[in-house]
C-alpha cells in the first residue's frame, strides 16, 4: 500500500475509536513475524490494533513519521529502520 492509502486507513481508524491519536501509538515490524508486531498482536483486543504493508520501508516511515507529528507516540518497533509493516495500537495505559 501507498503511505497515503496507509494514513487514509490508520487515521478512519482511530476515528472511529474515538479518535483521540494521544492514547495510541505507532511501530513499524520488520515483517509479519516480527516478534515486537507478535507480542503485540496478543496484547490488542481485537478493534485495539490496525497494521497495513507499506510497499517500501520508507513508506513505512513516513506514515510513522506523520502519527507521531500528530501526537500518536513512537511504539516499540519504531527503530527498525528496515521494516514495512506499518502497526498502530491503542495504548493500555495512554
Amino acid at each position: 500500500m501507498t503511505s497515503k492509502e496507509i494514513i487514509g486507513d490508520i487515521t478512519d481508524h482511530i476515528r472511529k475509536l474515538g479518535g483521540d491519536f494521544a492514547a495510541w501509538s505507532v511501530a513499524i515490524a520488520r515483517d509479519w513475524h516480527d516478534p515486537v508486531f507478535e507480542s503485540r498482536q496478543s496484547e490488542a483486543k481485537d478493534d485495539e490494533l490496525i497494521c497495513r504493508e507499506a510497499y517500501t520501508p520508507a513508506s513505512a516511515r513516513t506514515v510513522r513519521d506523520h502519527f507521531v507529528s500528530q501526537g500518536t507516540a513512537p511504539g516499540n518497533g519504531e527503530s527498525n529502520q528496515e521494516g514495512k509493516v506499518v502497526y498502530a495500537y491503542r495504548k493500555l495505559h495512554p
